[in-house]
């Protein structure tokens, strides 16, 4: 029904090919590639994809300070708008069909001009860069991030309001289960109101540790999407307790954290998609 991937930043500075290998291992289907197309070899990806048999499921943008595309600041904002394109060349390359974005980037706890300005900053370079994923058939997926994290875009509610502004088929909605935690007062309701943009998925417990280790109501959120008729993939985005998720990038947790939070999330996960299949 669903396919089932990770994203793989979240292994920090580990080499592909040792991830990979984990995702063969316990069952995955493919794997979420960051946002950096400069500093990968495309083609070296391409072939470790094709020797563990694993797709490359979608590309998650990395929004740092200078990847800003609300920025008022017009040098700042053009160069996030040619990222995001460039994230897109990148799935293209490798066959994936969603690039996430962030409208505002993580660690901007406000506007440096005004809300309203930076909002309808933010619509206009979706739009550019929304069409130019249009043009070559990806879907671009807005990310709400928790209000501790960034500003602009907090609940699905507001990035369904994003959406619906700029207005381009292309551009979506994705729902990370561990910033509706913070931000939501219901995973049901908040998923049925996005219901027709929803592109994307991504899985952690509400302590950002792999579902099922703590309180999330997994099977209430999953029993949602069967009833939504959601038929995207479903990407597994734990880490460990840092106040900058990119700080995780940049650790070195040990492989058998990683061996046993990526066979918790799926195993977790695949258990309760059966039961409501039954």
């Amino acid at each position: 029904m669903y396919s089932y991937s990770v994203t793989q930043w979240i292994y920090g500075n580990e080499d592909l090919e040792t991830s990979l290998v984990r995702l063969k291992k316990y069952g995955y289907d493919g794997v979420e590639l960051a946002g950096e197309p400069d500093k990968m070899d495309l083609g070296v990806v391409q072939s470790l994809l094709s020797k563990y048999g694993l797709a490359c499921t979608s590309i998650c943008g990395i929004y740092t300070l200078d990847r800003d595309l609300s920025s008022p600041n017009v040098e700042i904002r053009s160069h996030a708008v040619q990222y995001v394109k460039a994230c897109v060349d990148m799935a293209v390359q490798l066959g994936a069909s969603v690039v996430i974005v962030v409208p505002s980037p993580v660690g901007k706890s406000g506007p440096d001009s005004t809300y309203k300005e930076e909002w309808k900053l933010a619509v206009s370079s979706l739009q550019e860069a929304g069409a130019y994923a249009e043009s070559k058939n990806i879907v671009l997926a807005i990310e709400a991030l928790n209000r501790f994290e960034t500003y602009l875009v907090n609940t699905l509610s507001a990035a369904k309001q994003l959406a619906q502004e700029v207005d381009q088929s292309s551009v979506r909605i994705m729902a990370d289960l561990f910033h509706m935690n913070i931000e939501e007062r219901s995973h049901r309701s908040a998923l049925q109101n996005i219901a027709p943009y929803l592109a994307h998925i991504h899985i952690a417990d509400n302590t950002r540790e792999a579902a099922g280790l703590g309180q999330t109501n997994f099977e209430d959120v999953f029993r949602t999407l069967q009833e939504l008729g959601y038929q995207g993939c479903i990407t597994m985005e734990f880490m460990p307790p840092v106040s900058n998720p990119y700080m995780t990038a940049q650790q070195s947790e040990s492989s058998a954290l990683h061996d046993r939070y990526t066979q918790q999330s799926i195993y977790h996960i695949k258990g309760i998609v059966r039961a409501l299949m039954k």
